[in-house]
C-alpha cells in the first residue's frame, strides 16, 4: 500500500534538516561575518576593553593603543589624543603618524575648556554632533609660525574642489565626555590616506571609542 502524506501537505516538503548541517551553516556564517569590516572594528572594541583586564590599568597606555588602531583601521593620516591635566588645562598626550617636527610643536600646545566650544573665539568649528566637530583650514588659517604643526606644511593653502574633499589643515575633533558632561579630552584625526573626510559610520565609531576611554579614565579615577 502507498502511504499519502496528510491532507494539504506537499510530499516533498517533509524534510528533517540535518543537526550537522545546521551546524555546518552557522559555522560558516560566523567565520563570513569575521571578515566583515564591521566585525574588524568590533575586534578592535574587544582589543581596547581588554586593557580593563590589567591591574593597574594604565590610561596611557589605553590612548596610545587607541591612536594606533584609529590611525590603522580607519587608514587616516594621522589621529591624537589629548586629556585634561591636573591645571585644569588640556593637552596632546599621544599620537599616531605624525611628523616628529609638527608632533614636537603640537604636544607643546596648551588649551582651555573654552577652546572645545563649538562657538570658541580662537577656532571656527562646524558642529557634526554633540560629541564631533570639525575645523575647516579656509576658516582656521594658520600663522606662519604655526605651519610646522601639520605634517605637510608645504600643501596648505590649497583649493578645495569636492565637498568630501580634505585640505592639509582639516581635522575632526571628537569629545571624550565624562559624568555630567564634564570634558576629560578629544580624539583629533586627519583625512584619510586618499584625501577625503572619514565617512560618517567612521565618526561614529570613534564616539564609541571615547566613551571607551572615558570609563576608562572614570575607573582608574584620572579625571583630572
Amino acid at each position: 500500500m502507498v502511504s499519502v502524506p496528510p491532507f494539504g501537505v506537499q510530499a516533498d516538503v517533509l524534510q528533517v534538516a540535518d543537526v550537522e548541517s545546521v551546524k555546518r551553516r552557522l559555522r560558516f556564517d560566523y567565520l563570513g561575518a569575521r571578515s566583515d569590516p564591521t566585525s574588524r572594528v568590533l575586534d578592535g572594541y574587544v582589543a581596547l576593553l581588554s586593557h580593563f583586564h590589567k591591574e593597574p590599568m594604565v590610561v596611557r597606555e589605553l590612548i596610545q593603543d587607541t591612536a594606533n588602531w584609529i590611525h590603522r583601521q580607519f587608514r587616516l593620516r594621522w589621529c591624537m589624543v589629548g586629556l585634561r591635566g591636573s591645571d585644569g588645562m588640556y593637552r596632546y598626550e599621544v599620537e599616531a603618524g605624525m611628523r616628529p617636527e609638527a608632533w614636537t610643536r603640537q604636544k607643546s600646545k596648551v588649551y582651555k575648556y573654552t577652546d572645545f566650544a563649538p562657538a570658541a573665539q580662537n577656532y571656527t568649528a562646524g558642529e557634526i554632533s554633540k560629541l564631533s566637530r570639525v575645523y575647516l583650514e579656509e576658516e582656521n588659517q594658520l600663522y606662519k609660525d604655526d605651519e610646522a604643526v601639520v605634517n605637510r606644511p608645504a600643501l596648505l593653502r590649497g583649493r578645495r574642489k569636492a565637498d568630501d574633499e580634505t585640505l592639509e589643515a582639516d581635522f575632526i575633533d571628537t569629545l571624550i565626555f565624562g559624568p555630567k558632561d564634564e570634558l576629560l579630552g578629544w580624539i583629533e584625526y586627519s583625512g584619510t590616506l586618499t584625501g577625503k573626510f572619514p565617512e560618517a559610520m567612521t565618526i561614529r565609531y570613534i564616539e564609541a571609542i571615547a566613551s571607551i576611554v572615558s570609563a576608562a579614565m572614570v575607573t582608574t579615577g584620572r579625571r583630572n
